[in-house]
């Protein structure tokens, strides 16, 4: 926190160039707040009256140079005021774009610590954004949030640097360690010839074109794989190949799709309700903010309302929804139309068939109730962040006020989304596979027990059905002595060609990476990259000798990466902790490199998890970059580069319930001991896993401290 004494001293030093003239000395202010030392001299007087100063893009207008940061926007192009909120942050990134002189972004001084830009939007809000709090010298309120000190960040900022290197330092002799249990030598720092890049260039190329021509006839030969199955199925078994013929994909697709809308509304659901509950909970009423009170009485109303319905919403039972359903509809029918049996009786498949069309619907439909709650609920948190008083600096009110806009990002599509229903195309495939099981069941699956007692007590006579049933029995078994048989042969053999048709295809395409690779290679650091990639794939390949995999659970699932050899026999599984946990596999190795995009994005993740509790040190090392309003820079030195930047790619893992089959990047980071600490799913079926390990070290790393302000 900035002392009293500190911050007096802070406004004192600064005060004089708002309050009187003697805010200038000689031809310039003393300091123009907001405005790095560089461009300084921007302020200095620029017309022949020394007392006075133009606008930076603007010479017909002249002001005097007291006016400069006083409150008054009178420059269109906001130059006159780069030390408070009085002009429009839009006019300054416009104006910027035209002129290198304006200043999109306030520049922190921050001496003891590191210099950084900020959004001009947070100037002059009541909170210090900049550790020296010069953003709030020129604000009509005393700041509310003062953070913590230009010192006091300098010495946490040097515990984080001393606690990553020395994880680094664990990391590279770890590294050095396995290079020399694989006996992997250091590449060679010798400029590579155009001729012998030539020739590893036309020896891919000679790859490339032997196997697009296998590539080519493998497809042929399982294309005609897939057409004997096709034609021996619709003779064998007209009910299996009229089912196959069924959109399944389009139907499942339709299902996720639909249920993810339903799942996010029951989460909006309950993230709206939890920020109101903690503000009724936490909101000083005493201070009397009619707007606030107001609204706190309406949302009381509501949720009584909502209780008094059995409103329900609970997006995690969603899900578990969405995915019965998803398996429902690829693995229970599926197999049951292959096996012709079931584990349950004809009345409950036919039964089950009709409740999930009327689940899905329903489900569907219902939703609409729970979104018209989040928008009243919203409606409400509307009112209270736009209207309520700012002056009561109620704690309660601006923790929802500021998890309210967070709020808004993840969910603001969804609260002007309007009625949800199921599409035309759900309902069609829903009504056709449902008509299809209800047709097609008892075709396939013995009667149940009190049809067969009826059946017994009818003028049939039991014997006859005695029979029948008898033959139900038989039949299962009789697949081995019939033609069904060889239905079942060529189904096995067109799994194979898929199989090895994939591995082809993986093959091909890792060699068309790697010559794209050497087209692209181009200056030091694509070299230094190339020497990393180099030695990291002798290494792979000699931990692959051995089959080294990486295993953790996470989450209730098992996930395995196991290094193989040749690399891409490398697998990625998923396995559920339980007894009998289904096995997936995620994908197959196909190439790997350096990101040095993804790595600064999980360089940053990692230090907020690491070093952020009772700290505010990660958000005060976010630098605005000029030139680019969407982009923050981090001034943490070159700590980033530690980590290499290496990812695995995988590809080519089973089939996803939607169509894809499943994909993964495996980003490494640097640390002594391999370990998988999460894994999420980016896309459909595409995930990404953060493993931590030697792999992920660069020994070439020397570490380039930030730039501090340390002037006294």
């Amino acid at each position: 926190m900035v002392s009293a004494p500190l911050l007096f001293l802070l406004l004192i030093e600064q005060a004089p160039l708002v309050f009187s003239s003697q805010q200038v000395q000689g031809n310039k202010p003393a300091h123009v707040i907001g405005v790095s030392k560089e461009k300084q001299y921007l302020y200095a007087s620029n017309e022949p009256d020394s007392t006075k100063w133009h606008c930076l893009n603007r010479a017909d207008i002249v002001l005097n140079l007291s006016q400069i940061n006083d409150g008054v926007c009178d420059c269109p192009d906001g130059s006159d005021e780069p030390g408070t909120s009085a002009c429009d942050e839009d006019i300054f990134q416009m104006v910027a774009e035209q002129s290198n002189e304006v200043n999109k972004y306030f520049y922190c001084d921050n001496k003891g610590f590191i210099p950084r830009h900020i959004r001009r939007s947070v100037v002059a809000d009541g909170v210090c954004d900049c550790c020296d709090c010069s953003d709030e010298l020129l604000s009509e309120y005393k700041p509310f949030d003062v953070g913590s000190d230009c010192p006091k960040l300098k010495n946490e900022f040097d515990a984080m640097a001393s606690t990553e290197l020395l994880g680094y330092e664990k990391g590279r002799k770890a590294l050095l360690a396995l290079e020399n249990k694989y006996g992997v030598k250091p590449e060679v720092d010798d400029t590579v010839s155009s001729d012998s890049l030539e020739k590893t260039k036309q020896r891919l190329v000679d790859d490339i074109t032997l196997l697009s021509n296998k590539h080519a006839k493998d497809k042929v030969k399982l294309d005609q794989a897939k057409r004997n199955y096709v034609d021996q199925l619709q003779i064998e078994d007209p009910v299996l190949y009229q089912f196959e013929r069924m959109s399944m994909t389009a139907l499942t697709s339709d299902v996720y799709s639909s249920f993810k809308v339903v799942s996010t509304v029951s989460k909006s659901h309950e993230d709206i309700l939890k920020i109101l509950v903690e503000l009724s909970d936490s909101y000083t009423r005493s201070l009397n903010d009619e707007v606030v009170n107001n609204g706190i009485k309406k949302f009381k109303k509501l949720k009584r309302q909502a209780e008094k319905a059995k409103l329900t919403a609970d997006s995690v039972i969603d899900d578990d929804q969405r995915d019965n359903l998803i398996s429902y509809f690829t693995e229970e029918l599926p197999q049951m139309f292959l096996e012709r049996e079931s584990e349950y009786s004809l009345r409950y498949v036919i039964g089950k068939s009709n409740f999930v069309k009327a689940l899905i619907e329903g489900k569907i439909n219902y939703t609409n109730d729970i979104l018209q709650y989040v928008k009243e609920y919203s409606s409400i948190m509307n009112d209270i962040s736009q209207n309520y008083n700012v002056n009561f600096q109620d704690a309660g009110v601006k923790n929802a006020v500021d998890s309210y806009k967070d709020y808004l990002s993840k969910y603001n599509t969804l609260i002007g989304h309007g009625q949800i229903s199921p599409s035309e195309t759900l309902s069609k495939l829903l009504n056709e596979v449902t008509s299809f099981v209800n047709e097609n069941a008892p075709k396939i699956l013995s009667p149940d027990a009190n049809e067969e007692e009826h059946a017994t007590n009818s003028n049939s006579g039991g014997a006859l059905e005695d029979l029948r049933n008898k033959i139900w029995d038989v039949i299962p078994n009789l697949d081995q002595f019939s033609s069904r048989g060889k239905l079942i042969t060529l189904k096995k053999q067109l799994d194979v060609y898929e199989k090895d048709f994939a591995q082809l295809d993986s093959k091909l395409q890792l060699t068309k990476a790697k010559l794209t690779a050497i087209d692209l290679t181009d200056g030091e650091q694509d070299e230094d990259n190339n020497a990393i990639v180099g030695e990291l794939t002798k290494l792979l390949e000699g931990m692959g000798s051995q089959s080294y995999c990486i295993e953790d659970v996470l989450d209730n699932y098992s996930y395995t990466i196991c290094f193989q050899e040749p690399m891409n026999q490398g697998t990625i599984y998923q396995i559920e902790s339980k007894s009998s946990g289904k096995k997936v596999l995620i994908g197959r190795f196909k190439t790997l490199g350096i990101d040095a995009d993804l790595n600064m994005n999980k360089y940053v993740e990692h230090l907020k998890r690491a070093h952020s509790d009772d700290s505010d040190l990660t958000s005060h090392l976010a630098s605005m970059q000029e030139g680019d309003e969407k982009t923050q820079n981090y001034i943490f030195g070159n700590l980033n580069e530690l980590d290499n930047g290496f990812v695995l790619q995988y590809e080519n893992g089973d089939q996803c319930w939607n169509g894809p089959h499943r994909s993964a990047t495996v980003f490494v980071r640097c640390s002594d001991t391999f370990q998988i600490r999460s894994v999420h799913e980016v896309t459909k079926c595409n995930y990404i896993f953060d493993v931590s390990g030697p792999l992920g070290c660069d020994k070439a790393f020397e570490y380039k401290p930030p730039k501090f302000n340390l002037a006294k």
